[in-house]
């Protein structure tokens, strides 16, 4: 074993191990115990949740940027509260954006 004993890579190195066995007992429990037809049928099923996963995350952006796009700018100052217990939380004009993308808020403490 490379790893020191008593850093944790130790323990990383033994999980890694244990980790490749069981891994090479899956691919041969694959390659030959099981019939290729199920394999097959396997493949398939993995290809089309992925590609029904890959289609939903581009519908979900396209209607991110349209909801974005129809999002009326609003004008005026507004006093931003906690939901919970009513505090006050800010203003709106505090929220400052920086990059085109990330929104902070100027403390004037």
């Amino acid at each position: 074993m490379v790893a020191e004993q008593g850093r944790g890579a130790a323990d990383k190195e033994v999980f890694n191990k244990i980790r490749e066995d069981m891994m090479q007992r899956a691919i041969h429990t694959i390659q030959y115990e099981l019939p290729r037809e199920r394999i097959d049928s396997k493949i398939r099923e993995f290809q089309m949740m992925a590609k029904v996963e890959r289609e939903m995350a581009a519908k979900s952006k396209d209607l991110s940027q349209r909801m974005r796009a129809r999002r009326p700018a609003v004008d005026g100052v507004y006093t931003l509260r906690c939901l919970k217990c009513d505090e006050f939380a800010a203003q709106s004009s505090d929220f400052r954006m920086i990059e085109g993308s990330h929104r902070v808020i100027l403390d004037k403490r």
